[in-house]
């Protein structure tokens, strides 16, 4: 953390995460935009294409909404001071690589919506780049990446949401979202840190 503010990038404001959460909330504000966004597979394949990406932004409760920021904002913001570059990477990448996967994997999925697999990616960003920063606790970030995987694999016995509250009893989580994200943000840190080892003549690749 003291080299990060030493060399300026601790004080960035984290643009990419502010701008995430503004476009959640102004969804949430307007219904209209909400069904224009969602995830819809009929309306995919009648060529609305861009839900793939948008639906991450729509939420299906004010209490989805909560949950997803609780876990975005201080992630997002935390991790891109740390690698602005590569968050607002996966920022761009995960909604697009998460959206595709459900698409291609799971036909049986109609509806979906929220930025929780988004939030997962972030998180595991932000747990993967402290553990190779060699952070004084690991063990801390570890349990983060452990718990992420107990969460996913909670939800695949259970198939019920953990703690978002929803009028329709029928919604369930999609653990296949947040393995999608988390796979995202490990290509994205590794890919990072590969582009990042010097050379054999001691340089920086391109």
């Amino acid at each position: 953390m003291a080299s990060a503010t030493a060399n300026g990038r601790g004080a960035r404001l984290p643009r990419a995460t502010i701008l995430v959460v503004v476009a959640a909330l102004v969804v949430a504000a307007s219904p209209q935009a909400g069904a224009a966004l969602v995830y819809d597979r009929a309306l995919i394949l009648h060529g609305e294409w861009w839900r793939i990406v948008t639906g991450h932004w729509v939420h299906f409760s004010l209490s989805h909404l909560f949950w997803n920021l609780v876990v975005l904002v201080p992630a997002g913001a935390w991790v891109e001071r740390l690698a602005p570059h590569r968050t607002r990477v996966l920022f761009l990448l995960s909604p697009l690589v998460i959206g595709v996967v459900l698409f291609a994997a799971d036909p049986a999925l109609q509806r979906y919506a929220g930025f929780s697999g988004v939030a997962a990616a972030v998180l595991a960003l932000l747990a993967l780049t402290q553990l190779a920063a060699g952070h004084p606790d690991r063990w801390f970030w570890r349990t983060v990446l452990g718990m992420i995987a107990v969460k996913i694999a909670a939800e695949l016995a259970l198939g019920r949401p953990g703690f978002a509250h929803f009028s329709d009893t029928s919604i369930r989580p999609v653990p296949l979202a947040h393995l999608a994200g988390v796979a995202c943000a490990c290509a994205v840190h590794f890919r990072g840190r590969r582009r990042r080892q010097p050379t054999a003549t001691g340089g920086l690749p391109k």
